[in-house]
């Protein structure tokens, strides 16, 4: 006995047309309940760039952000993703790391200097 998936239909199921007939693919139905997610903002538009494009822009890798990021040493200021300032703080970060220092080092240091207001002695 063959089921209904084993059997050809006239009409094949939504997404999977064959022919020219068939070309409209239609939304799945929503319940009224169904709340459906707000469209995302460019964040462009908002002021701030994701974590792949703040690693370019600080010539590293996006590995190596996500690292950083989990061992809390650096990560975007706020929920727009990557401020302008985030991202010097990230060139900064990189620059000593290739220096030598150890990043929890150089992490370090920046927020020593961040709190001096940019002036540390030495």
């Amino acid at each position: 006995m063959s089921t209904q998936f084993e059997r050809p239909s006239p009409h094949p199921p939504n997404g999977a047309a064959r022919s020219g007939a068939h070309a409209i693919v239609l939304p799945a139905p929503r319940r009224p309940d169904q709340v459906l997610p707000a469209p995302r903002r460019p964040l462009a538009a908002a002021g701030g760039c994701r974590r792949a494009e703040a690693a370019r822009r600080a010539g590293v890798a996006p590995s190596t952000l996500r690292g950083w990021e989990r061992r809390r040493l650096a990560g975007p200021s706020g929920a727009i993703g990557y401020t302008p300032y985030d991202i010097v703080r990230l060139e900064a970060l990189a620059r000593l790391v290739r220096a030598g220092q150890s990043a929890e080092d150089a992490a370090r240091r920046l927020d020593a200097l961040a709190a001096a207001g940019g002036r540390v002695a030495g």
